[in-house]
């Protein structure tokens, strides 16, 4: 086995799951719990040994919390922003430096069935963007003593993108069903792919049945929840023609499904499992040729940038120099480069739309820098994003060398496109 390793990590609420991508196989592999080899679910608890000045974590956690003396650590996600402390051998914890501790450990339990292992790529699924989640596993890399480059975190919608468009084409000639059903109910997804368009598109349309159905809803009585969600099926697969159905969730690990899955599985193909998200964010975390729909298929969801944003370089031609491209997460989208003006003191920002390539321009005045000769300033130009529609494009002088030093100025163009 190899011992440099490209991992992906599915975390929510209750579980983690690892995977990793098994270049034997060519395909990412699930990671049991060291001491279960039957669940891939590690559930996200601590457990801290007085007798062995010891943490633990998952399953070994569970386990250990009961034979020997020490702190058992849970509810991490639920008290995540609280102000409540935890005091383990009389050193005191915020629950953000446990959930941090936590996700490191989840991944050196790992880790540690190899040796000398190196993660080359780490990507984290997270059911949703979270603004301050994204934040802490942002700064992951630093307890994990590796690169910044090195961990990526992504959401369980790009995840099970990346999980369906690496399976076999048949599976996605046409339309794709996805259903997420758990704790919080149920979600489902359809992915439709427009290919008379240049270049052709990925549209994902989302329906939330949370309302409809909960796990806290039905209780036992699975008779009525098999019921429900035939109805719902049957009712969605009429919109189009679907070559295939994902299911995922802890809503679908046991079987009560009957009359739903004839529903189902009239002319399609049918799969049920909990790793969906961990293996989608391995193959992302392995990229290359598994990344290959994205440059194919422009992306379109709810959480993508559906437009580019660039400058004109001021020639004859009026060239795009594209800065962002869209068709990511707005999360993970942005970019920079740097440019000599030239005979101008003005950046045009472009804005183009992915769909027709229609344009919004603005004009930004570099002012407040001292004279200098033509192509002696140089300029920084960033873009960030806030949302899928909105973000500022920042601009820096650099100055020119030692003999025209930068001025520091800043100039930052927010855009709601």
């Amino acid at each position: 086995m190899a011992d440099n390793f490209y991992i992906g990590m599915d975390l929510c609420s209750d579980f983690t799951q690892l995977s990793y991508y098994n270049d034997i196989k060519r395909e990412p592999e699930s990671v049991s719990q060291l001491n279960n080899k039957d669940t891939y679910l590690m559930p996200n608890i601590l457990f801290y040994s007085t007798e062995t000045d010891h943490w633990y974590v998952g399953g070994e956690a569970s386990e250990a919390r009961f034979n020997e003396e020490g702190v058992v650590v849970d509810g991490i996600f639920e008290n995540l922003f609280s102000q409540n402390k935890v005091v383990v051998a009389e050193k005191e914890y915020n629950y953000q430096d446990l959930f941090i501790m936590m996700v490191k450990l989840h991944i050196d339990s790992f880790l540690y069935r190899y040796e000398d292992a190196k993660i080359m790529k780490l990507v984290i699924s997270i059911p949703e963007y979270n603004a301050k989640i994204y934040k802490l596993l942002s700064g992951l890399y630093k307890v994990m003593g590796v690169s910044k480059e090195t961990i990526e975190v992504t959401s369980h919608l790009d995840s099970g993108l990346y999980y369906i468009f690496n399976q076999e084409q048949e599976l996605w000639i046409n339309s794709v069903a996805l259903y997420d059903y758990n704790a919080d109910g149920l979600n489902y997804y359809r992915i439709d792919i427009a290919r008379n368009k240049n270049p052709e598109r990925v549209i994902m349309t989302h329906e939330d049945y949370s309302s409809q159905m909960s796990l806290s809803k039905y209780g036992n009585d699975i008779y009525q929840m098999d019921a429900d969600f035939a109805k719902i099926a049957d009712y969605e697969v009429k919109k189009a023609y679907i070559s295939s159905v994902f299911l995922t969730g802890v809503g679908f690990s046991n079987k009560w499904m009957k009359k739903s899955t004839n529903v189902l599985c009239q002319g399609r193909r049918v799969f049920v499992g909990q790793n969906i998200y961990t293996k989608g964010a391995c193959y992302r975390a392995v990229g290359g040729e598994y990344k290959e729909f994205y440059e194919r298929f422009f992306i379109e969801t709810k959480e993508n940038v559906l437009f580019d944003v660039g400058i004109s370089l001021g020639d004859e031609k009026d060239t795009f120099l594209p800065v962002a491209k869209g068709g990511k997460q707005w999360y993970n989208t942005h970019g920079s480069v740097e440019v000599i003006l030239d005979d101008t003191d003005k950046v045009t920002i472009r804005y183009r739309n992915r769909h027709n390539m229609d344009e919004k321009r603005e004009v930004v005045k570099i002012h407040g820098i001292p004279k200098r000769p033509n192509k002696t300033t140089k300029l920084s130009i960033e873009v960030e994003f806030e949302s899928p529609h909105e973000g500022a494009v920042i601009i820096k002088d650099l100055g020119f060398g030692k003999l025209f030093p930068t001025t520091n100025k800043v100039y930052r163009k927010e855009f709601n496109i």
